[in-house]
């Protein structure tokens, strides 16, 4: 069906760290996406640093506070963050709670609109220990495998579109250039194309958009 809104909800990849253009992979999708004449208002709503647990708490208020009751697609891309460890401390979340927040995300979701849903990227591990100004991150490509792997899963029994990036990207050359050309955990512009280039052409979105 159409939609007049889509909303996109996730951590700082999909806000789009160190996009030089400003877009992240959502705005570079929908500016080269054909709308066949329609108007559609697109929302990053990617935080940086946001977990499952912390987009369970936000979405549905955010949402809310923009829809004036018009039709919406509702896209989260979450997991890197609960795949992470913060001053040498165990995952933020475990694959429970991880588990837990995302059914209670997308069932809850499903009730309201059409949902899709993305899955973590992969990182450069030589990037680890990540220091920011307020902490020291270290992320374990297997961590997010394992994340990946369950909200495939949990995808899948809950009959909603799940798009596996990591193990896409985890061996592609493309993505592994664009992540040491920054940071090792946020990609360089080419890799935000490279996730919007996937999504653009993955059979679900294309079914969502095209109504």
């Amino acid at each position: 069906m159409p939609f007049d809104r889509i909303y996109f909800f996730g951590d700082s990849i999909t806000l789009g760290c160190n996009d030089t253009a400003g877009l992240g992979w959502p705005g570079r999708l929908c500016r080269a996406q054909a709308w066949n004449g329609r108007r559609i208002a697109a929302y990053n709503l990617g935080v940086n640093g946001d977990t499952s647990a912390d987009i369970a708490a936000r979405w549905r208020a955010e949402v809310a506070a923009r829809s004036r009751n018009a039709t919406g697609l509702l896209v989260f891309a979450f997991g890197f963050n609960d795949a992470s460890r913060r001053d040498g401390g165990g995952l933020q979340l475990s694959l429970a709670e991880s588990r837990a927040n995302a059914r209670s995300i997308i069932a809850d979701a499903q009730a309201l609109t059409d949902v899709l849903w993305i899955g973590p990227t992969p990182l450069d591990e030589g990037a680890n220990p990540l220091q920011t100004p307020y902490a020291s991150w270290e992320t374990r490509n297997a961590d997010i495998a394992a994340c990946d792997a369950v909200y495939a899963e949990l995808a899948a029994e809950l009959g909603v579109a799940y798009l596996a990036l990591y193990p896409r990207f985890e061996s592609s050359q493309r993505y592994r250039a664009a992540l040491a050309a920054y940071d090792g955990v946020h990609p360089a512009d080419d890799g935000y194309a490279l996730i919007a280039e996937t999504v653009a052409g993955w059979d679900a979105w294309q079914r969502a958009v095209r109504g």
